[in-house]
């Protein structure tokens, strides 16, 4: 991993809170003299970034903490762990917008916002899309779920910016009742991201297993050893930002034991050097002739 990369995943937080705070203030208070719904729900949307920011930054730093006896497996799943506190917290948020644009909707008096609130919109969209394409960079170089979480937030918002552009300028043409279906539109799209992104949050705080595609790689790197006869089982996990692997390898009978712990090993090695983000693995090996025993013993 490029040292560059690492240095960006320390700043694009503190980056995207500060950009992120300044848009909620720039939208709300716009919004609000605008009269807008749309853009006020926006403005709150992006606050909210706010704090699943400050999230990312602490669950970030937890997670970098030394392996040690009283943790070790490290605290990785901090990350995880914030995540699904954001999320949660977005899902309450997106039904207090969706409420309230309702009860607007409902009472029958609408009145289309000022035009200021379309140009808001517009810079919205603009420092929405730099936010999260900075965050995804990072977050994906570093496989951080709190920092691709982060910046999917950030993508959304994009999304729900445009909504709002759209909104305000066709309430300005004849259809005043569209700037609050905006503010639905946001709510609804915050309230998908929440329990969308909220449930892989929680699988990954549960140790669910890595993605197939990932296992296949691993799978297809112990193989390239001619020793390797198959894979027998491969189990993942992962902590934060990293992955440990836990998985038992073929070998012909005719190895001995002290062979087969020398084949792990080289194994172990290589699977080390190829992956960056595994940090550990633990190779155990046996035969075909054991998994055949094995089965019979269960009948």
């Amino acid at each position: 991993m490029q040292e560059k990369c690492v240095r960006c995943g320390k700043i694009v937080p503190w980056v995207v809170l500060l950009g992120n705070l300044t848009l909620a203030i720039f939208q709300i208070y716009v919004g609000h003299i605008a009269k807008s719904k749309g853009l006020v729900a926006d403005g709150i949307h992006s606050g909210t970034d706010v704090v699943t920011t400050i999230m990312v930054i602490i669950t970030v730093a937890l997670s970098r903490h030394k392996d040690d006896k009283k943790y070790p497996w490290g605290l990785g799943k901090s990350e995880f762990l914030g995540a699904v506190f954001a999320y949660v917290l977005l899902f309450f948020i997106s039904v207090m917008i969706l409420v309230d644009a309702i009860v607007v909707i409902t009472s029958g008096v609408i009145h289309p916002p000022h035009m200021a609130a379309f140009f808001a919109a517009l810079v919205a969209i603009i420092a929405n899309f730099i936010l999260s394409s900075y965050g995804f960079c990072a977050g994906k170089k570093l496989n951080s779920p709190a920092m691709v979480a982060n910046a999917q937030e950030n993508r959304s918002d994009m999304l729900s910016s445009i909504a709002v552009l759209v909104g305000v300028f066709a309430a300005n043409i004849g259809f005043p009742i569209l700037d609050a279906l905006a503010a639905i539109f946001v709510g609804l799209m915050i309230m998908r991201s929440a329990i969308t992104l909220g449930i892989q949050a929680f699988r990954n705080l549960i140790d669910e297993t890595l993605p197939g595609d990932r296992e296949k790689l691993i799978e297809k790197e112990a193989l390239k050893y001619k020793e390797v006869r198959g894979i027998n089982y491969i189990h993942a996990r992962r902590v934060g930002q990293q992955a440990w692997i836990d998985m038992e390898i073929i070998i012909d009978p005719k190895w001995t034991v002290k062979d087969g712990h020398a084949i792990c090993r080289e194994v172990r090695a290589a699977l080390m050097r190829r992956f960056v983000q595994i940090k550990d693995v633990t190779i155990s090996f046996t035969c075909k002739e054991n998994l055949v025993a094995k089965k019979l013993v269960s009948f």
